[in-house]
């Protein structure tokens, strides 16, 4: 027997039976038992592997097998009893069940396929085991399984204990694992899987199934864009819970630069990023439609605003990345005072520029002469404003002017290519100031602004807008920086395209003593899009 036979063996029993759950459940208050079979599965699968295996295989068990599966089978059956909980309250506030091909497709075919697919470590330990004994990956697995088991088991019990004691829904847990990472039990649960595939790497073959809790990591990050969109756009105490704490990784160094500080420059930020940036240029059908099926299942962005809707018609996942919208899809107020957003994102800081000082987080400042390299030009800005964008990968990811004038000077800063998300900012000082990034300074009839341009992890390229080159090398790139726009170019309109990030990251947009925002219009953690008021000058 061949693992793809073996695979599809195990698919088959999977399938028959969310199928039977399909047949059986007709109405709302059966529907729980299929969100009982999310755990019920993981309790499944992992024994019929092993008895298949020993069935049509080899009757003998090896150690490792029964380990795993063991594992699994704690798993699920933790997965099952939290599931059983929560199963009655769905049959009755869920959307009206029918029993239809596409509710097949959508509820069961669906999560039958995703278990198999996340169990591969499993797969691959019970097809060729290796070794009948146990060795030091095995028992790192083991000690990573139980740390996940009980951060899972430890967040869940503090959260259920919380909301028992607090029955208003705005009321947000910031204490134990919670004041560290805003899901530490999903944290938890993904460190177990890790920790299959880590067992699975002593087998023979076994490092193939990465891509199990690979998936799951993925559909977990998907469910917690989810609740966190709600949650954010519902809550402002969330929104500042949002900004101090991780998403996913507990974060028991915040505040604290120095135990990543010394091993940060070692790690391979660039190398990766340029690897990252091969395959998103490449044109080859299958790897371009694999990343971009892969990214709109995660993120589903609306190609409706794009000039090309239809996704396969792009070139290469950058292509996608960096579509251009239908102009109708941002209207850019036309009032002469107002200073519209540069960029898709949210407010990730904003202020005034105290002396030379920008804020990078809480606690966390920096200055602007190391930021744009120009302490003279730092002058200019002093006591000024500035407005801090994250862009995430979701965003639409190209620049545009904030208002009418002339570039005066545009340069390229070099650095390294750090991540620059929450989490970052909080850790690493002078984060921008350390990153890759690119300035435009900009005078208007009334006033002149700055835009920084920050590069980041996985950021290919900051490509500006008079780069006629179908794909410029970095270095070309870097000159087109440095010498700006020829001279019938530097004259831009408020919402005229300046470059675009190929990847997402940070745009810092500078001002002059005497403009400000109203705090109580933009703020912190607010989402902005291109095109929309960021400051009324008529208010100043």
């Amino acid at each position: 027997m061949s693992l793809l036979e073996y695979f599809v063996y195990i698919t088959l029993i999977n399938w028959s039976i969310v199928s039977f759950l399909w047949l059986f459940i007709r109405k709302n208050d059966h529907f729980y038992l299929r969100d009982l079979y999310w755990g019920g599965g993981f309790v499944w699968l992992p024994l019929s592997a092993m008895a298949l295996q020993g069935y049509l295989e080899n009757s003998d068990f090896h150690i490792r097998q029964i380990l795993v599966n063991s594992l699994v089978v704690l798993l699920g059956i933790k997965l099952f009893l939290s599931t059983n909980k929560k199963g009655s309250l769905r049959a009755v506030i869920g959307k009206p069940y029918e029993r239809t091909l596409e509710s097949y497709r959508d509820n069961f075919l669906k999560m039958g396929i995703f278990q198999v697919i996340v169990i591969s470590p499993v797969i691959s330990v019970n097809y060729l085991p290796g070794i009948n004994s146990l060795n030091f990956l095995d028992f790192i697995g083991l000690i990573v399984f139980f740390l996940g088991f009980y951060t899972e088991s430890k967040s869940n019990k503090d959260l259920l204990s919380f909301k028992a004691r607090n029955t208003e829904e705005v009321k947000i847990l910031t204490s134990g694992l919670w004041s560290l990472s805003r899901h530490p039990n999903y944290f938890g649960h993904i460190l177990q899987w890790c920790a299959l595939y880590i067992i699975a790497l002593s087998s023979i073959g076994g490092e193939w199934s990465f891509y199990g809790p690979l998936i799951m990591y993925l559909y977990l990050l998907n469910l917690i864009e989810g609740t966190e969109k709600g949650l954010l756009s519902e809550s402002g105490e969330y929104k500042v819970y949002s900004m101090n704490t991780n998403k996913l990784v507990p974060d028991f160094f915040i505040g604290r630069n120095r135990p990543f500080a010394v091993i940060r420059p070692l790690l391979p930020f660039k190398p990766l990023t340029a690897l990252a940036g091969y395959f998103s240029n490449l044109e080859t059908p299958f790897i371009k439609s694999l990343l971009i099926g892969i990214f709109c299942y995660f993120y589903k962005p609306d190609l409706k605003e794009s000039v090309e809707s239809d996704s396969k018609k792009y070139k290469s996942f950058n292509d996608f990345f960096t579509r251009k919208l239908k102009s109708e899809s941002r209207p850019i107020n036309p009032d002469v005072n107002i200073i519209t957003s540069p960029v898709d994102g949210i407010v990730a800081q904003l202020g005034k520029i105290e002396k030379e000082n920008l804020i990078q987080a809480k606690g966390i400042k920096y200055s602007l002469g190391d930021l744009i390299e120009d302490k003279k030009l730092a002058k200019t800005f002093q006591n000024g404003f500035f407005i801090t964008i994250y862009l995430a990968p979701i965003n639409y990811h190209r620049i545009h002017s904030p208002f009418n004038g002339t570039i005066e000077e545009t340069k390229y800063l070099e650095g390294n290519l750090y991540s620059v998300n929450a989490q970052s900012t909080r850790r690493i000082k002078s984060l921008y100031s350390s990153n890759e990034r690119t300035f435009c300074y900009v005078k208007s009839d009334n006033f002149y602004f700055g835009l920084v341009i920050v590069g980041a992890a996985m950021v290919g390229s900051i490509v500006p807008f008079w780069n006629t080159e179908t794909k410029p090398t970095k270095r070309n790139l870097i000159n087109m920086w440095n010498e700006g726009p020829k001279k019938d170019l530097k004259a831009v309109s408020k919402g005229q395209e300046l470059g675009y990030f190929q990847m997402g990251s940070t745009v810092i947009l500078l001002l002059p003593s005497g403009i400000e925002a109203d705090k109580n219009f933009l703020y912190e953690s607010k989402a902005v899009k291109f095109g929309e008021e960021l400051i009324n000058l008529s208010n100043e």
